[in-house]
């Protein structure tokens, strides 16, 4: 039971610290959409749109909001440790 708690809060830390990496990355200005005639695709962009559009005809959004408000000192930390 123990190892299993550690295995899924282990996945989650490097996964919230993965994503944070490539949101700072995306943010950069030598490595953003900033630089001129640079491609400004997505590779998840129809993924991404079909999810905004599934939370916003649904109620997801409320619990998306309580659910980051729960574990938002996950990601402050691993924010820190990155």
């Amino acid at each position: 039971m123990i190892s299993e708690t550690i295995a899924i809060a282990g996945s989650v830390f490097i996964a919230t610290s993965l994503i944070a990496k490539l949101h700072q990355r995306r943010q950069d200005v030598l490595h953003g959409p900033y630089i001129e005639g640079r491609d400004v695709r997505h590779p998840f962009k129809p993924y991404t749109d079909w999810l905004v559009q599934a939370v916003s005809s649904s109620d997801l959004r409320q619990h998306f909001a309580r659910l980051g408000w729960k574990v938002r000192d996950v990601s402050y930390f691993a924010s820190v440790i990155c």
